[in-house]
């Protein structure tokens, strides 16, 4: 898994060891040792446990593991992203591993947690090691899901969804990983059929093209894309026809399950949408 270095160094005390476990106070990092405190203004509520070594000893403050995940999703001709303001500003949905629980069923509890539907696909994207929040030293392990809808996802509660090319406010890592799942996104066209875990079971060739257009933000040509399509055999022809407005009738496909090739280069290992490993 690659891995985003931070040059600097984490910080190092003297005397206690501290290391970070999850808590529901948002307040403060106890250092129980002789008394001392620190307070933690990172938004992820965490506390310190110390261990008392000999006076020779260093201690090193071990840097807080967290998980985001982008969740996309096509509504109108648009490329939407799940966001959270639950910390007072707009971030990627996250949330901590708990003991015993892997990083993809993390992720999952993550996805879940931010919308009703459930993902179709899901990769862990890429990990960083950062400075953010105050200088706190993390490292942040991300995930990139794809949700398909017959509409446009409603905001609920601290979620809320946006268009992709106009988000703001965004902590400078949050930016970096969403960037980076669209750069994901749009590569895998080129050698998946990604692009039909964010489409309905039936679509039409037109649907297909707006899907592939709005992931990569240009125009396609109808023709070339039509052939390169038929031609690639990934698609089947249902016997069903839609018709919109005045336009004659279109033929309406389906994506041939048994060619999927959107996991290609996905470990045989990583878990299933159950939690179980899929060797």
């Amino acid at each position: 898994m690659p891995d985003r270095t931070c040059n600097c160094a984490p910080a190092i005390v003297r005397h206690s060891v501290v290391t970070y476990t999850r808590d529901k106070d948002p307040g403060s990092l106890g250092l129980l040792d002789k008394g001392l405190e620190m307070t933690d203004t990172r938004p992820q509520p965490s506390t310190a446990t110390v261990i008392d070594r000999e006076p020779s000893s260093p201690v090193v403050i071990h840097p807080a593991v967290d998980v985001r995940s982008v969740l996309f999703t096509l509504a109108g001709n648009q490329l939407l992203t799940a966001v959270t303001n639950s910390e007072g500003r707009p971030g990627l949905p996250r949330d901590l591993p708990t003991l015993g629980e892997s990083l993809d069923a993390t992720a999952r509890r993550i996805i879940h947690a931010t919308s009703q539907h459930p993902e179709h696909y899901l990769e862990q994207l890429y990990t960083l090691s950062v400075l953010e929040f105050e200088k706190q030293w993390a490292i942040i392990v991300s995930y990139i899901a794809l949700i398909s809808t017959d509409r446009a996802p409603e905001d609920s509660g601290d979620i809320s969804w946006h268009e992709v090319g106009s988000l703001t406010g965004l902590s400078e890592t949050d930016r970096m990983v969403i960037d980076y799942a669209v750069l994901r996104l749009r590569a895998k066209l080129g050698y998946t059929n990604i692009a039909f875990h964010l489409l309905p079971v039936d679509f039409t060739l037109t649907e297909l093209q707006r899907a592939y257009e709005t992931i990569l933000g240009q125009r396609l040509d109808k023709r070339n894309f039509r052939r390169r399509m038929i031609a690639s055999g990934i698609l089947t022809q249902t016997e069903e026809k839609r018709r919109d407005g005045s336009h004659r009738p279109a033929a309406l496909y389906r994506f041939r399950a048994e060619d999927d090739t959107a996991t290609y280069l996905t470990p045989p290992w990583t878990e299933s949408a159950d939690g179980a490993s899929t060797l």
